[in-house]
């Protein structure tokens, strides 16, 4: 796929009707991966303030275990039902391969964000720290 030029009738947009659809969701996933991240590092800064004043530490392992069950489950959810719904009924049959190639690239960023946020969360239990 890199280095091959895209077909101009891809360049429009892959979904002739429920084009908005994915990019809302694009949009709620980008502010939902933010809005975790800067949880897991809130929880971080309360857990230091509260080893550097020797209070005990205030457990949030139900509320990271949501999030990153969450993180696990919705986006590779949405990836399937964009493909065997949204695609197959309103995507471009020539735009096929680059759809394909798009949700790859996203899929290898899902993993990283996943594992990012699963370190940022629990990291000290998996190095054995708490």
């Amino acid at each position: 796929m890199p280095g091959q030029s895209v077909p101009e009738v891809c360049m429009a947009g892959t979904f002739q009707s429920h084009g908005g659809v994915a990019l809302l969701v694009t949009i709620v996933g980008v502010a939902a991966a933010a809005i975790c991240l800067a949880k897991g590092v809130q929880w971080l800064r309360e857990d230091a303030e509260c080893r550097r004043q020797n209070l005990s530490v205030t457990s949030h392992y139900a509320a990271k275990g949501w999030l990153l069950g969450l993180w696990l489950l919705v986006p590779p959810a949405w990836l399937y039902v964009e493909d065997i719904f949204l695609f197959r009924h309103f995507g471009k049959a020539a735009c096929f391969d680059q759809f394909r190639y798009a949700q790859q690239i996203v899929m290898h960023g899902w993993t990283v964000f996943v594992a990012v946020l699963a370190l940022v969360y629990f990291g000290r239990e998996i190095a054995g720290r708490d």
